[in-house]
């Protein structure tokens, strides 16, 4: 048996990129239409509605954190640190304004709310850890191959 040898090589592809938050929103909306979708089968409004709340308000903070971090990338640093401290405040008032008038008119599954909270992050974290995976075993691989072929040939 082989032993896998992982080289540096200039091919492998960066963990972030222009489009990463892109494909992490349309997953994100995906996955929390797939898992609405099977809360269904439950026939539980407390749970539909607990796990799409929590979807949404997940999907929110993303996508303003998101367009924070553009903004202050094309800003000067002088105003980077103001404008951070006003939408971190903002967005933080608003979604628990909207968890507290969730859970004071609405009856809340807390577990079905926190798993449609972690919906971004899960994505965030598959998406992080396989383009890890296929970065290792893409040199993985081409250092076996390298080395059957020199065994190969001497044979």
């Amino acid at each position: 048996m082989d032993k896998l040898i992982p080289i540096d090589n200039k091919e492998t592809s960066p963990l972030f990129d222009e489009h990463f938050p892109d494909r992490v929103l349309k997953t994100s909306v995906l996955l929390s239409l797939i898992i609405i979708a099977g809360s269904l089968s439950y026939m539980s409004f407390v749970l539909t509605t607990s796990i799409a709340i929590g979807c949404f308000i997940s999907i929110a903070l993303f996508k303003t954190t998101w367009w924070t971090i553009q903004y202050a990338v094309r800003q000067k640093r002088e105003k980077i640190k103001g404008f951070f401290l006003k939408i971190s405040f903002l967005k933080y008032f608003v979604i628990g304004a909207m968890l507290l008038s969730a859970c004071l008119f609405l009856e809340i599954n807390a577990a079905a709310m926190a798993l449609g909270l972690s919906i971004v992050v899960a994505v965030i974290v598959m998406k992080v850890g396989s383009r890890l995976f296929v970065n290792y075993m893409n040199r993985a691989v081409k250092v076996s191959n390298f080395k059957h072929q020199i065994t190969n040939k001497f044979q």
